[in-house]
């Protein structure tokens, strides 16, 4: 019998928390690594891989497309909400 699909952070392991918005404003402001106070889609991509992400790629490319408005292929801080808001609805963990 297969055994049962198991996550790999459980949200009600109380050894780990969610991040909340401004953790994450913190944490991807950190990715700037050229401090131009925009985000590539390179900085996106080392950012979710530094958050576990599976899949670090697509985290990024979505990232791109629900928060880009203008286009650009850059994260502005005046795009950066709609970023959080895609972040923390991933729920990622912080491991204690």
């Amino acid at each position: 019998m297969p055994r049962p699909y198991k996550s790999i952070t459980n949200v009600e392991d109380k050894s780990s928390v969610p991040y909340t918005k401004e953790q994450l404003h913190e944490f991807f402001n950190q990715h700037d690594k050229n401090g131009d106070k925009f985000l590539s889609k390179e900085e996106l991509k080392k950012a979710f891989n530094d958050l576990q992400s599976r899949n670090p790629g697509f985290r990024a490319w979505r990232a791109m497309g629900k928060a880009d408005a203008d286009g650009d292929q850059h994260i502005s801080q005046q795009e950066m909400e709609a970023l959080l808001d895609y972040a923390v609805g991933i729920k990622y963990q912080i491991k204690a």
